[in-house]
């Protein structure tokens, strides 16, 4: 069985978004490219695809998917994507055990001044 989500497009839940022409695009005519069936994709396919695989399905370049990443991700509608490699995770567990470190130092302070 399919887990189905309700999903209400970009353009349904942020309207503002598509009220005025974007400046990058100069040499169009104002409101003929239209980015919300590319918004809806994104979102819908961000955590399973790269952007490149994204453009590819959406036959776009990929600067406009980064560009429409970036600006979806300023709505809060996605998140950025972080990987966890084997130096940002031993750099995360060096981070914990430095604040503990410090909270132990600070109780043993605390006992020794009493």
């Amino acid at each position: 069985m399919t887990n189905t989500v309700a999903f209400k497009s970009v353009r349904s839940t942020q309207p503002a978004l598509y009220e005025e022409h974007t400046f990058h695009m100069k040499k169009c005519v104002s409101y003929t490219y239209n980015y919300s069936p590319l918004d809806d994709y994104i979102v819908q396919h961000w955590e399973t695809k790269t952007m490149s695989e994204i453009a590819d399905d959406m036959n776009e370049y990929y600067q406009r998917v980064h560009y429409r990443v970036q600006v979806l991700q300023k709505l809060g509608l996605i998140r950025m994507k972080v990987q966890q490699t084997g130096i940002t995770a031993l750099k995360q567990e060096r981070r914990d055990l430095r604040l503990q470190l410090k909270i132990v130092e600070q109780k043993l302070n605390e006992i020794g001044a009493a």
